[in-house]
């Protein structure tokens, strides 16, 4: 099933769909091949490199992303290189960049202007009016090792498929530091299940003395394919299940997602067999309980139906964080 996200902003109506770039991924992506950092045969994804000199501008009273810290608008002429709904990295200068994703175009804006709200703009380390900065197409912009994008502050996205694989796709979107350990989670549940019918897409933020949450994250249900190629590469493929490993700052854990609460049940038993302690099933309406149709874990899914969402505390992924995987891997075991 293709579900079609429809960004709406009252300058333009243009209607984005997260999976329709795997087709043309090859005409705005490269492959680096996989090295002694990465595990097993992941490759990283690199997106073509796109870097325009912009003017920044505050959001106006009448735009959405007015009291936003993670979106902006961009002027029609940019968004014809970068589209509606994508993310784009935003730099002041080498020490002051963040990622924020494309929610309105504005046909009357002049074509270097993109628009951030005060808060957005606190992100770049200022409050000013106006300024100018650096657009770039991509959170990841060249290959690296894990250990390169640490030093250097970086983001790296990695993607291990066979290239036929629809069973269960593991996915750690905020890995590195920006969610600790949430991407060796799901290396972890690979390397469990090696052989089965599965895949694995990760990305890792860094950055220097701390922060990196606020400069690389980018909200699940916003997640775009165009700005991540790795993704894309498996965007259409209608895994039959998918697991995205997060953290919360609240204690315990928490299942949610689009998948069934039988399969939710089973994670909950074996989770808790592991570690004890609060593990609990989001309830409708939780803000982080994961069932948005919009949420990358449930729309890389057969019907967007079969995404199981792990919110986990920083206590959890620092001590039982392998734990947790194994339970998780224990209960794909019988399924893929």
């Amino acid at each position: 099933m293709n579900r079609t996200t429809d960004f709406r902003s009252p300058i333009i109506d243009i209607h984005i769909s997260r999976r329709g770039f795997g087709a043309g991924l090859a005409a705005f992506t490269t492959l680096a091949s996989a090295n002694v950092a990465l595990a097993g045969s992941e490759t990283q994804s690199i997106p073509k490199y796109l870097s325009i000199p912009v003017e920044v501008g505050p959001a106006l009273k009448s735009q959405s992303i007015l009291n936003d810290r993670w979106a902006c608008s961009v002027s029609s002429a940019i968004a014809g290189d970068i589209g509606l709904g994508a993310q784009i990295r935003v730099c002041r200068n080498d020490s002051s960049c963040a990622i924020y994703t494309v929610t309105e175009v504005r046909k009357n804006d002049a074509q270097d202007m993109i628009r951030l709200g005060k808060v957005a703009r606190q992100r770049l380390g200022t409050t000013s009016t106006g300024f100018s900065a650096t657009l770039r197409q991509a959170l990841a912009t060249e290959a690296m090792s894990d250990d390169q994008a640490k030093n250097a502050s970086e983001f790296v996205e990695r993607i291990e498929d066979s290239g036929g694989h629809q069973g269960l796709l593991v996915m750690a979107p905020h890995g590195g530091a920006i969610e600790l350990n949430t991407d060796r989670q799901a290396r972890r549940v690979a390397q469990k299940l090696s052989g089965a019918d599965v895949s694995t897409w990760c990305c890792k933020g860094y950055k220097s003395g701390g922060g990196a949450w606020d400069r690389w994250h980018v909200t699940s249900t916003a997640i775009h394919p165009k700005s991540f190629p790795g993704l894309a590469s498996v965007s259409q493929r209608d895994f039959a299940y998918a697991v995205a490993f997060h953290g919360m700052s609240a204690a315990g854990v928490l299942i949610g997602g689009g998948g069934s609460h039988q399969l939710k049940k089973l994670l909950q038993q074996e989770i808790k067999a592991a570690i004890g302690g609060q593990v609990t099933i989001a309830g409708q309406g939780n803000s982080l309980g994961g069932s948005s149709p919009n949420n990358v874990v449930n729309w890389v899914t057969a019907g967007g139906a079969g995404g199981i969402q792990i919110e986990q505390s920083y206590e959890i992924r620092s001590k039982h964080w392998q734990a947790v995987a194994d339970a998780v891997a224990k209960v794909y075991a019988g399924l893929v």
